[in-house]
């Protein structure tokens, strides 16, 4: 079974959404690819640019200039610097300001409104799948495409979902479950079970939203965005 998440945050995305072409679906085995590219260490801002590339092209957006703008050289200057110092990484506190500002932006019906102990609960159990995507709750936050990967599949599943709820009570390791063709295997849990009933509501509102803007309303908006989510110690983005 596969699992369609489109992953790249409501930045990218809202871009990509404006963009001729721009497709945002990504299965277990992209998020598998996107996690083997997530260990591969980053020494310098070529690597990270690199890396934000492949990344981008495993969510279906193969032209990262004309889709991104210059998003895509900030999240790899923010990379570089999350690898150079493990303190310059986003915050549980500002994922969870992000995810809240998309949810007043997009006027979702009922907004799960998510706090930082939610923020650590969810990564740490995507870690357990995906231990480079996302960060384990041990970390004391997230690397920026990570926080990328992360808002998107809050936004599009709602919130934080029962079938993760259960999943975080168990507190696996991080990289105890593996991904085979499509299945998760060792102690069964996938991610999609028990989806939100108000994911519906997330992904009509957000697309209504974004669709809706001129490319300076959008431009806004991403800035804003990326402002809640930059590094504080000094990082960038």
């Amino acid at each position: 079974m596969l699992l369609s998440i489109p992953v790249l945050l409501a930045a990218v995305a809202a871009t990509a959404w404006a963009y001729p072409g721009g497709h945002l679906t990504i299965t277990f085995d992209g998020l598998r690819q996107l996690d083997s590219i997530a260990s591969t260490p980053i020494g310098s801002l070529d690597d990270a640019t690199a890396y934000v590339g492949k990344a981008a092209a495993l969510c279906g957006i193969t032209d990262l200039p004309l889709a991104l703008g210059d998003i895509g050289s900030r999240l790899a200057a923010a990379e570089l610097d999350a690898a150079k110092d493990p303190d310059k990484v986003v915050s549980d506190g500002q994922v969870a300001e992000a995810f809240n500002f998309m949810s007043d932006k997009f006027q979702v019906p009922h907004p799960a409104h998510l706090t930082a102990s939610d923020i650590v609960q969810y990564r740490s159990v995507m870690a357990s799948i995906f231990p480079h995507i996302f960060s384990p709750k041990r970390v004391s936050g997230s690397r920026p495409v990570g926080v990328v990967v992360m808002l998107y599949q809050l936004w599009y599943n709602g919130g934080i979902t029962d079938g993760v709820k259960k999943a975080a009570q168990l507190d696996r390791p991080p990289g105890s479950l593996k991904v085979t063709g499509g299945r998760i295997i060792g102690r069964s849990w996938t991610p999609n079970e028990n989806t939100s009933p108000f994911a519906g509501e997330y992904q009509a509102a957000g697309l209504t939203y974004l669709r809706g803007l001129s490319p300076d309303q959008l431009r806004s908006f991403l800035d804003q965005l990326a402002r809640i989510i930059a590094p504080r110690e000094g990082g960038q983005l």
